[in-house]
């Protein structure tokens, strides 16, 4: 599409709410919710900690696709930008708000309209997955995040909401209507051990924390499938001041407070048999001789919902 066209087309979506601010030409920033500066501390704080040079990204809830971009010129072989709410809402238009970034700026960027709980649909495992702003806007934020890390190979990225900061045990808040910031989307406020032992269970056991750079009440976690992969991903040292280790006791402290210690060694103990006996059960004989019974079960039962 011609320049001179392009610029008609962001006078008229300059007029609905975008969330990124993006400088589309030179000479021409649209001003999103988040501000310019706002968003360059978030991109150090989510990509310029970590190489994404020839990885695959999946960026999931893109909206106007600035991170998408930005995972884009810091290297990445591939990016699929992934959005499914704001893209269809007559109100947001936000597809054809990134389609205009897109267009604009001349990022081959990928695009694929799909919400996250009917994840993996099309979509392919990648690298890394970006899952940012999306987890408390979820009202089953479990079951979506195990659809998301099973798309994500060596990486997870999670920025959220959070709140029960000063609690010393794994807890979320429910926020039924429009209790938080004035919008019904808004459902859940977990705390750091929460996320932790949520990603655990999602075999992502080695995770890095950074606070949000400019929100009080938000956190950012980079998850590794192994303490090998982490060390090839990032840049930066882990100082458990700014980023937190939280396979160490030192990185967990200083987060979860002394008070939570001798209670996380405790559920993290729990957790891991637990979960090697899950694993050893689905490798039994018993566990595939009872598969057509279990099978049968669930058909059952999405008979009787049906009824």
């Amino acid at each position: 599409m011609p320049v001179q066209e392009l610029r008609d087309v962001i006078r008229d979506l300059s007029q609905v709410p975008w969330h990124h601010t993006i400088r589309l030409f030179p000479d021409l920033i649209v001003a999103g919710a988040k501000s310019a500066e706002t968003l360059e501390a978030e991109r150090a704080a989510i990509l310029g900690v970590v190489d994404l040079a020839k990885r695959s990204v999946v960026d999931v809830g893109t909206w106007n696709g600035y991170f998408a971009f930005e995972a884009k010129r810091a290297g990445a072989r591939s990016v699929i930008a992934t959005d499914s709410y704001v893209w269809r809402s007559p109100l947001f238009r936000g597809r054809e708000t990134f389609e205009l970034a897109r267009a604009c700026l001349g990022i081959d960027v990928e695009a694929m309209e799909i919400d996250p709980t009917e994840f993996p649909g099309a979509l392919a495992p990648a690298d890394v997955v970006l899952f940012l702003g999306v987890f408390y806007h979820m009202i089953d934020p479990a079951m979506v995040l195990r659809k998301v890390a099973a798309l994500a190979t060596d990486l997870l990225v999670i920025e959220t909401h959070q709140d029960l900061l000063a609690l010393d045990r794994p807890a979320m808040v429910f926020y039924p209507g429009a209790t938080l910031n004035d919008d019904a989307t808004n459902w859940w406020g977990p705390n750091p051990e929460c996320v932790t032992e949520l990603l655990a269970t999602v075999d992502f056991r080695h995770v890095f924390y950074q606070r949000h750079p400019q929100v009080a009440n938000r956190g950012i976690y980079h998850a590794f499938r192994s303490a090998d992969t982490a060390r090839l991903y990032l840049r930066r040292p882990v100082d458990n001041e700014t980023l937190f280790d939280f396979g160490s006791a030192v990185g967990r402290r200083a987060v979860f407070g002394a008070a939570s210690d001798e209670f996380s060694r405790k559920v993290v103990a729990e957790r891991d048999a637990a979960l090697a006996e899950v694993a050893a059960l689905r490798g039994s004989t018993s566990w595939a001789l009872t598969s057509p019974l279990r099978a049968l079960k669930g058909f059952c039962a999405r008979l009787a919902r049906k009824s």
